[in-house]
């Protein structure tokens, strides 16, 4: 009795959550992902900037128990290098608008036609706004996911970091003060 008590709870949670993630959302709130050299951006159709992601590897060196830890350290900053790169020098690139306005062009053939100039003007609003932002994005990187391949001894660290993790940093600090 006692075992479908928490089996039943288990399926009425999963149910809910499925039904709360598959509220449709409205085309403005749907993001658009780009992929730059290493570094995903994530946007609004407006052109309003959500997050960047850098995903960066590092050789497991020894057997030590530290070898792990130290893997993700390197892992971690090459990923941290990338999106400060990124930052500052392909952010002003044209490139970036190029791409932007072309990952834009291609979402808006499946939900409707958007015209190129307008396109053009979001990756530029986009663009301004991630250099607005470049030294909370930097303060505000986390470390999402850290993956250890035992047979190619390596360590895999996805680096994130964006608006909501720049306010929940913010937030943080705030409390540790």
């Amino acid at each position: 009795m006692f075992k479908f008590g928490i089996f039943g709870v288990t399926i009425t949670s999963i149910l809910l959550t499925a039904c709360q993630s598959s509220s449709p959302l409205s085309q403005e709130e749907k993001n658009v992902q780009t992929l730059l050299g290493g570094i995903t951006v994530t946007y609004k159709k407006s052109g309003e900037f959500d997050s960047l992601s850098s995903v960066a590897t590092a050789p497991v060196v020894s057997d030590l128990p530290s070898a792990k830890d130290e893997a993700v350290t390197v892992a971690t900053l090459r990923a941290r290098r990338q999106i400060s790169e990124f930052l500052n020098t392909d952010i002003s690139s044209e490139k970036f608008t190029e791409t932007v306005t072309s990952s834009l062009q291609q979402s808006s053939e499946i939900v409707g036609t958007q015209d190129k100039t307008v396109t053009t003007k979001i990756a530029t609003q986009l663009r301004e706004s991630i250099k607005q932002k470049s030294t909370a994005i930097l303060r505000g990187s986390v470390v999402e996911s850290q993956i250890y391949d035992p047979q190619k001894k390596t360590v895999t660290v996805t680096v994130s970091t964006g608006t909501k993790a720049t306010t929940t940093s913010r937030q943080l600090e705030t409390l540790m003060k």
